[in-house]
C-alpha cells in the first residue's frame, strides 16, 4: 500500500510539474530564435550612398563631444544590425505662433504641425535612409530645446514607419521623456534602443540571448527544487488517501506537524483603471502622413 502511495503520489506531482516543461520549452525556443535572427541580422549592407555621414546634429549644443560621438558610435553598430538609418538633429527655435511662421516660412502656426514638417523635411532633403534615399528605412529624433516650446517629434520612414504602431510611438517619446531633463544623451540612446526593440518585433524579443538562457536556468532550477522539496517531504500514512495530499490536482505544502495548510483560492477579476496621458507632457499624432517631398512617414511628439 505504501509503494502504491508513493507511486500515485509522484504520479500527481509530476503532473503538476509539467507547466514548468512549458515554459522551459518556451524559454528554449526564443532563446533559439533570437540567436537565429541575430546572426541573419548580422552584416547588413547599406545601399544607400546619397545620404551624409553625420547622425547627431546638435544645432542647440547640448551634448559634449564625448557624448556626440557615444552616439555616432552606438548609431553606427545599431545601423548595421538592423538595416535602418537612426538620426539625431536638437536646434532651439520658435516653431509656433503667428511671428514665427512669418520669420521661418512654416506652413502653418502650430507647434505640432511645425515640428512635424522639420522632422520629415530633415529626413527627406538629406535623403536619408539605410537602404535608399526616398522612403528609406530608418527614424530621426528632433529635440526643440526654445523655451516655453520645448519638445521632440520623431518621424519615421520605410520599415520603421511599417513596424512602429501608433502606440509604439508613444513608447519611443516615453523612453525619451525620461531623460529629456536629466541626460540628453541617454534620452538619444533611449530612442534607439526603443526603435530596435519594435523591429525585433516587440520589447519582450529584444533582450539579448544571455536573459534568455539564464531564464531557462532559473526556471529549471525552480522546478528541480520545488518538485524535490516535495518529493522528499514525510511519507503519506498507510491509511491516509493519496488525494487528502492533493487539493483540486495540486499538490498542497505540509507543516511540521504533517497536517495539511489548506487554502481557500478565490479566483476573482481585478478591475484595473485605465491611465491616460497627463501632466507636463503634451502629445501630438503624427502617424501615418506624407510629407511635403510627398514621401510617407509617420511619427509624434511630445511637448514639454
Amino acid at each position: 500500500m505504501n509503494k502504491e502511495l508513493k507511486k500515485e503520489a509522484k504520479k500527481q506531482y509530476l503532473h503538476y510539474f509539467r507547466i514548468w516543461f512549458v515554459v522551459v520549452g518556451i524559454l528554449f525556443c526564443l532563446t533559439a530564435a533570437v540567436g537565429i535572427r541575430h546572426a541573419l541580422k548580422s552584416g547588413m549592407t547599406r545601399t544607400n550612398t546619397a545620404a551624409p555621414a553625420e547622425r547627431v546634429f546638435d544645432f542647440a549644443e547640448i551634448l559634449t563631444e564625448e557624448e556626440e560621438e557615444k552616439l555616432r558610435q552606438y548609431i553606427a553598430q545599431k545601423e548595421a544590425e538592423y538595416g535602418a538609418d537612426f538620426v539625431i538633429v536638437t536646434f532651439s527655435r520658435a516653431v509656433e505662433g503667428a511671428e514665427a511662421q512669418e520669420q521661418y516660412g512654416y506652413r502653418s502656426d502650430d507647434w505640432e504641425q511645425n515640428m512635424m514638417d522639420i522632422a520629415d523635411d530633415f529626413w527627406d532633403r538629406s535623403a536619408f535612409g539605410f537602404n535608399k534615399g526616398f522612403e528609406g528605412d530608418g527614424s530621426i529624433l528632433i529635440d526643440n530645446r526654445y523655451p516655453g516650446q520645448r519638445g521632440e517629434w520623431l518621424s519615421t520612414s520605410g520599415k520603421v514607419e511599417t513596424a512602429l504602431s501608433a502606440y509604439d510611438v508613444e513608447s519611443v517619446l516615453y523612453a525619451v521623456d525620461d531623460y529629456y531633463d536629466s541626460d540628453p544623451c541617454k534620452a538619444y540612446l533611449s530612442y534607439i534602443d526603443k526603435v530596435c526593440s519594435y523591429l525585433d518585433g516587440g520589447a519582450l524579443i529584444h533582450v539579448s540571448g544571455t536573459y534568455y538562457v539564464g531564464a531557462v536556468l532559473a526556471s529549471v532550477l525552480v522546478a528541480l527544487l520545488y518538485g524535490a522539496s516535495h518529493l522528499g517531504k514525510n511519507r503519506a500514512g498507510q491509511t491516509v488517501a493519496v488525494n487528502a495530499y492533493v487539493v483540486g490536482g495540486k499538490p498542497v505544502m505540509q507543516n511540521s506537524g504533517d497536517d495539511l495548510i489548506r487554502k481557500n483560492v478565490v479566483k476573482r477579476h481585478i478591475q484595473r483603471e485605465s491611465s491616460s496621458g497627463g501632466g507636463s507632457r503634451g502629445s501630438g499624432g503624427g502617424g501615418h502622413h506624407v510629407s511635403r517631398s510627398g514621401a510617407s512617414h509617420g511619427g509624434g511628439g511630445h511637448r514639454h
